[in-house]
């Protein structure tokens, strides 16, 4: 059931896509949670792109779909990275896209790698352990999937709630 006021967007953003990828980075190391959340974080395009639309003309929603997410990739070059994971948890090999390069192929390039996060930037992978979910590209570079889904989370927190949290307001003081 939709709360009054908001839309079908921003309803599967706090009840579903939010608490699945907060579950990942309160557990960084759990490679079915972070599958989970790369999957919810990038279906919510879909969530955007077609909320408040009341047709159901495949081609046009799907021409709404691929906009927002080429806008997202612009936006947050990370949200790339999130398509390739989710299509690869799902798909196993992906094919070679025609329209859109991938940076990951397999699922096999998503895995829980021990000693992985030595050398990994700051705030990107979990703190005083020795293993981490790591992604590794096509390219052969590497980073925790933590530090990803980070990004993308913060990019759907800032396009769903863009004037951020509650804040009280300020008010001038008369000089």
């Amino acid at each position: 059931m939709t709360s009054v006021g908001r839309s079908q967007a921003v309803e599967f953003f706090a009840s579903l896509v939010k608490p699945t990828a907060e579950e990942y980075l309160n557990d960084p190391l759990n490679l079915r949670r972070g599958r989970l959340a790369a999957i919810v974080l990038y279906h919510m395009a879909d969530h955007a792109a077609l909320d408040g639309y009341a047709g159901n003309d495949r081609k046009t929603m799907d021409q709404l779909v691929e906009q927002l997410r080429a806008e997202l990739i612009d936006a947050c070059p990370d949200f790339a990275l999130i398509r390739d994971i989710a299509d690869a948890s799902k798909h196993a090999i992906l094919s070679v896209a025609k329209k859109a390069p991938r940076q990951v192929s397999t699922s096999k390039q998503v895995q829980r790698i021990a000693g992985a996060y030595m050398g990994a930037a700051y705030m990107t992978a979990p703190y005083n352990t020795g293993s981490a979910v790591m992604v590794t590209f096509d390219s052969g570079q590497t980073r925790p999937l933590s530090g990803i889904v980070r990004q993308v989370l913060m990019m759907w927190e800032a396009k769903m709630f863009p004037i951020g949290p509650f804040q009280p307001l300020i008010r001038a003081e008369s000089t």
